[in-house]
């Protein structure tokens, strides 16, 4: 839930990848599961400890990523209402994202960030945060390359170390696709193992990669875990039968 980035194909279709550091003691995530929540058919890795998730993505077209932190680094006050994972599940579950981030009471809410892809009737990307106090909420271009960071993990000189990253990434890469954004996501870096996009801090490392691609139709989610060298894919229509398949890699 620490860095992530969207990258826009032909016909409002796109890719969007994202790394998630988290202490190793945390507990491992499943893989990415069915599941069928208020009428509407969703993927996603499941948290242990809080039960919730920090990526997702639903036949309905709706696609969420939670990132840890909003605009600065902010101060523990545990206990917390409610998991941020929860949260991402609630918006997920609702039609219009705009109006649940107006709507909803995030009083007693550890700080994040959550980006969410939908159609209305176009594709359009949000960007909302929540610091603790107050809200903001931001419209993206669906149609350039975006990236986002933890401000809770990362300095604002290592986030603009993964733009650039990312910007020398784009010059290189006119075609997209899921190996070569993957790809991206697990190599990339100076060398700096406390900052590179797999990163390792001992209480915090990277333990995963996921990437969602909305494609024709057909939502896949690609899940790898780095701390068991394992990958899954898993795929379902959107709108369409609501079809699922399952593919280990």
């Amino acid at each position: 839930m620490c860095t992530l980035t969207y990258l826009p194909l032909s016909e409002e279709q796109y890719l969007l990848t994202t790394n998630r550091d988290e202490s190793p003691d945390r507990g491992q995530s499943g893989f990415p599961s069915y599941h069928h929540v208020e009428g509407k058919n969703i993927i996603f890795p499941q948290d242990p400890k809080a039960g919730g998730t920090w990526v997702a993505t639903s036949d309905n077209g709706i696609s969420v990523c939670l990132l840890n932190g909003a605009n600065e680094p902010h101060e523990l006050k545990p206990p917390y209402r409610i998991s941020r994972g929860l949260v991402v599940m609630e918006a997920i579950e609702c039609i219009k994202p705009d109006e649940f981030f107006k709507n909803y009471d995030f009083t007693g809410i550890e700080p994040f960030t959550m980006v969410v892809l939908f159609h209305d009737p176009v594709l359009k990307i949000l960007e909302f945060k929540w610091d603790g106090e107050n809200t903001f909420l931001e419209e993206k271009d669906p149609r350039k390359p975006h990236l986002w960071a933890s401000a809770q993990l990362y300095t604002k000189k290592s986030i603009q170390d993964r733009q650039q990253w990312f910007e020398k990434w784009l010059k290189k890469h006119s075609d997209y696709s899921i190996e070569s954004i993957m790809e991206f996501h697990r190599n990339a870096g100076s060398g700096d193992l406390k900052n590179d996009m797999v990163m390792d801090r001992g209480i915090v490392k990277t333990v995963s990669i996921t990437n969602i691609s909305s494609l024709k139709g057909i939502i896949n989610m690609t899940h790898s875990n780095l701390l068991q060298n394992s990958s899954q894919q898993i795929s379902l229509s959107q709108h369409v039968n609501q079809e699922f398949s399952h593919h280990i890699l």
